[in-house]
């Protein structure tokens, strides 16, 4: 792709466009996903009960440092998208370079961070002795190659900045194969026990990042990096700042929430504690469409405020909604007919089961509130208004982790599995008010400038300007 190749999310109708643009990231996104469902598999079915409930036990802390670096390379690939839509490619490779040595030094110091503070972190959240050694020497790993983790997600939020979100898809392709591969080797073969599934795993990022800087480097001239691209440019630096920090605190918030109520699971039998760790994995790889579908609508609404396409923003918002009913239904039916038969891919006991079974459908009441939020969200990050974003995001988290020690207090562990959607209902009713406000404030007014400026010059046989 050069400068002079515009991106469909410019040109094509705003319903094909995204909904196109999001197939790769749907997809790529489950394969993410699938990383970790591997790992819980193996674990499970190979190693044991225990070592499943240790990956349980890790996986929100090891989710809150992942998500913070992958929040940071997406508050990048927004502003990318808007400076791209406004064919400023020049800024575009600023922020690139500017964005990569922030981001890069950020991960290392997180990293260092995360690698000696994983343990006192898992004996804060209550977790069992007989788990916290091998949870611990997971979590050891994963941060260790947490680098590769974040060249990955920021050389992919880059592409699919300038319109292409099936390149990175490849690479996931090849990285998730490699995964599996390797998990079975380190596993099944090597006998080297939940050590092996983090090794596994960071051997496979590693190969997928390393893919992706090269061939991108070779394919994108408008993001091939130089050496002297490789500098903070003092200028953008809040600007990247500023969004990558709201990407991040809003992943931050997500996952902060989910090591509370992990704190709270942990207090159960090691059984319930595995059960809720599979139908947790579950429920991240359902999530999946809905996210890959946001994630487009971001990119194509940064692109097209960028490019000052202000009736398209508008029907791209009011073409999501179809999607959004869509995937609210399937999602819940899935959850309600099949989730027994999803949870015992990881594990044969009776008790895991009906834990996990009972997290998932639970949850799965509520998805349909879920995609409205984040469907909103995608729109407030398009948009630039960070702030209504972040508190969207704080509001569902604080009133998930109060609901959910409250309703577990008077109904135990059903109680807590219904928290989420109850605090989905108050953050779906913020979300629509604010964006009902958005619409009416700003996106309909700046379409309606913009037709009335394409009338004129029509009028007046010019062509229509920016507006």
């Amino acid at each position: 792709m050069n400068a002079q190749v515009k991106s469909p999310l410019l040109t094509h109708s705003p319903f094909k466009a995204i909904l196109s643009f999001s197939v790769p990231l749907i997809i790529g996104d489950f394969c993410q996903q699938l990383y970790n469902a591997v790992d819980s598999i193996i674990a499970g079915r190979f190693i044991g009960t225990t070592a499943l409930a240790s990956l349980g036990s890790a996986g929100p802390i090891m989710n809150i440092v992942i998500f913070l670096l992958i929040g940071f390379a997406m508050g990048s690939g927004v502003i990318m998208s808007r400076y791209f839509g406004e064919k400023d490619y020049e800024a575009l490779k600023k922020v690139m370079g500017t964005a990569l040595v922030i981001g890069a030094g950020f991960t290392l110091v997180l990293s260092a961070l995360s690698v000696g503070l994983s343990r006192p972190f898992l004996k804060l959240l209550n977790t069992q002795d007989s788990l916290i050694g091998g949870a611990d020497n997971y979590l050891k790993i994963v941060f260790a190659g947490a680098i590769f983790t974040y060249l990955y997600n920021f050389y992919c939020f880059a592409v699919r900045a300038i319109g292409d979100s099936y390149t990175p898809l490849i690479f996931l392709f090849v990285s998730v194969i490699i995964n599996g591969i390797l998990d079975v080797l380190f596993v099944v073969v090597f006998k080297w026990g939940i050590e092996g599934t983090a090794l596994a795993t960071v051997l496979a990022q590693m190969l997928s990042s390393v893919l992706c800087v090269i061939y991108t480097g070779k394919k994108f001239s408008m993001l091939r990096l130089n050496r002297k691209d490789l500098k903070v440019d003092g200028k953008i630096v809040w600007e990247i700042t500023s969004y990558s920090l709201s990407m991040s605190i809003q992943q931050v918030f997500v996952y902060v929430g989910r090591i509370a109520i992990q704190g709270l699971v942990n207090t159960y039998p090691e059984n319930v504690v595995a059960g809720v760790n599979s139908g947790s994995r579950l429920d991240a790889l359902l999530q999946t469409p809905m996210r890959g579908y946001t994630n487009a609508l971001t990119t194509y609404t940064a692109q097209n405020m960028g490019a000052k396409k202000y009736s398209r923003v508008a029907k791209g918002y009011k073409a999501s909604w179809l999607v959004v009913a869509i995937v609210g239904v399937l999602s819940t039916l899935v959850t309600v007919f099949f989730a027994e038969s999803m949870v015992k891919l990881f594990d044969s006991d009776a008790e895991v089961i009906s834990a996990g079974k009972g997290y998932l459908v639970d949850i799965g009441c509520g998805y349909m509130l879920m995609c409205i939020i984040v469907q909103s969200q995608a729109v407030f990050k398009g948009i630039g208004m960070l702030k209504t974003f972040v508190v969207s995001t704080f509001i569902s988290i604080v009133f998930r982790i109060g609901l959910s020690y409250l309703f577990e207090h008077f109904w135990g562990l059903e109680g807590m599995f219904w928290a989420p959607t109850a605090s989905w209902v108050i953050g779906s009713t913020y979300c629509l008010t604010a964006m009902l406000v958005a619409y009416r404030k700003i996106l309909a007014p700046l379409a309606k400038t913009q037709y009335a400026t394409t009338l004129i010059c029509e009028v007046n046989e010019q062509k229509p300007m920016d507006v």
